[in-house]
Formats: structure tokens, C-alpha cells, sequence
């Protein structure tokens, strides 16, 4: 390996911290009514991040990809209900509030791919050990595939953040890593996150792809619940192709197409 682990994450870490790609961004009536993002299609969505998202989502049906959606969002206006807004003004505004987010959005995720024969599990607060026996921080969030009896698969990390999610990086790229060699091979998806803001990423035991930030949730989304579903909405896309994909061969996400068993062009390798 030509690169150290300190430095890799050092590398990786600057190239995103420099990297500001432009995200979906907030959703106010007027931004609705001037740009047109009502008639957003997944099509545009997957060109603003570049990824690819149809034709990978194995054995879960648009319908049931609809519900989901669906679902994510009245999760959603619930944690705001209980919760309030995720927002960096306010001191009341915790880690463990992002963290609650996490976890009302990828609740039905979860339970869609389940329904395709993935024996998915979440774990919380777990620690992944690498291959040398070095032990990482503790992940949040890390959901697992059951292959067997004695067996798992690390699928998807995610790493909550209450600030700039550049903080979360170094951790969460150590984390795929290490998660993909204990799989001993397969593609790994990660997604950190502040809340509002999402970014996902992928491992293929040889590079790591970074997709656009993209957001999740604005102040007005209740009363914009189309604008929501064809535009943010993103999030459950995003999820599916994780959970459906993660920890198996043949296929990965890149810049511009998806394509089985095939290097990425916009990458940093080890």
C-alpha cells in the first residue's frame, strides 16, 4: 500500500474539505415556483449528485419505493414535531438529536429492503476492528447483512454530526475501510451527515467515490410535501442503493454511470 492509514485520511480528508460541490439546497415556495424543482425528475436528481440510481435497487418495486418515501417523510415532520429543527443556533441542539434523525429516517429503509430477502440488522454504538486487530472509534450507526448463522456482513456506516460533517470524514473513511476487508471484499456505502445535509459515500476495497451533499430536510417541508418527495426525497434513493448493493460484488456507484466490476474515474486510492 503506497499510502499510510494517517496519510490516506489525511488526503481524502483535505480532497473533501476543499471540495464544495453545490447541494440541493434549502426549499422555500418562492425557490419551488422559480426554478421549477416540483418537476424535478429522479433523473435531474441523479445528475445534481452524481450518481446513478436506476436499475440497482435488487427486488424492491417502485410502489413499494413510493411508500417508502412516503413514510421517511411523515418520520420526519414527527421528529420535528418532538424535536424541533436540527439547527446550530440554538444550545439546546445536541449530537444525540442528529443521531434521532438517523434513525426515524433509516427505520423504513431498513424495512423495505428487508422485505427482498436481505436479513438486514442495526447495530448502534459499534466498534469495527480491522484485520490487524486494531481497534477504530465507536460508529453510531453501522447496519449489518446476516449471511449466515455465523457470519455477517458490514452493509452501510453512517457518522452523525451536529457541525461541519468534514469533522466526521477521516473516521468514517477509516471505518469502510476496515469494514471492507473484514467482508474480504464487496462494496461498503457510508452517508455522514449534520442533519440537514447529507453525503454518501463508497468503498470497493480499492477506491473511495464521494457523491455531491445533497439535503435531506428544510423549515417549510410540511407544508411542501411534493417538492420533498421529488427532490429530497434523494435520501431514501440513496439508502436502497446501500442496503440492496452493500457488502456484495458486481456493483458500485461513480461519477457518472454504474457499472458491474468496474474502476471509478473520479476516485482517491489507497
Amino acid at each position: 500500500m503506497s499510502l499510510s492509514i494517517k496519510n490516506l485520511t489525511t488526503r481524502l480528508s483535505r480532497q473533501i474539505l476543499s471540495k464544495r460541490p453545490p447541494g440541493i439546497g434549502h426549499r422555500t415556495m418562492a425557490d419551488d415556483t422559480n426554478n421549477n424543482l416540483k418537476k424535478r425528475t429522479i433523473e435531474e436528481a441523479e445528475k445534481r449528485l452524481q450518481i446513478r440510481i436506476n436499475g440497482i435497487r435488487a427486488g424492491i418495486d417502485k410502489k413499494t419505493i413510493d411508500i417508502t418515501k412516503e413514510v421517511v417523510y411523515y418520520h420526519i415532520l414527527q421528529y420535528l414535531e418532538i424535536e424541533g429543527y436540527p439547527t446550530e443556533a440554538s444550545s439546546d441542539f445536541k449530537e444525540a438529536n442528529v443521531s434521532d434523525l438517523v434513525l426515524y429516517i433509516i427505520g423504513p429503509i431498513i424495512s423495505a429492503t428487508k422485505k427482498s430477502g436481505r436479513r438486514m440488522l442495526l447495530k448502534r454504538e459499534k466498534e469495527i476492528i480491522s484485520v490487524d486487530g486494531l481497534t477504530g472509534e465507536m460508529e453510531e450507526f453501522l447496519v449489518i447483512d446476516r449471511v449466515a448463522i455465523t457470519e455477517e456482513k458490514s452493509v452501510l456506516i453512517i457518522e452523525a454530526k451536529r457541525i461541519l460533517m468534514g469533522q466526521a470524514m477521516a473516521q468514517i473513511l477509516l471505518a469502510m475501510r476496515d469494514a471492507s476487508d473484514n467482508n474480504s471484499g464487496g462494496i461498503i456505502y457510508g452517508f455522514v451527515t449534520t442533519g440537514e445535509d447529507w453525503r454518501m459515500l463508497s468503498y470497493d476495497g480499492r477506491d473511495f467515490v464521494m457523491a455531491n451533499k445533497f439535503t435531506v430536510l428544510f423549515n417549510t417541508m410540511r407544508d411542501e410535501k411534493e417538492g420533498w418527495l421529488q427532490g429530497n426525497a434523494i435520501i431514501v434513493d440513496c439508502m436502497l442503493i446501500a442496503l440492496t448493493n452493500g457488502g456484495l460484488y458486481g456493483f458500485t456507484f461513480c461519477s457518472r454511470k454504474c457499472y458491474p466490476t468496474t474502476r471509478h474515474t473520479e476516485t482517491v486510492r489507497k
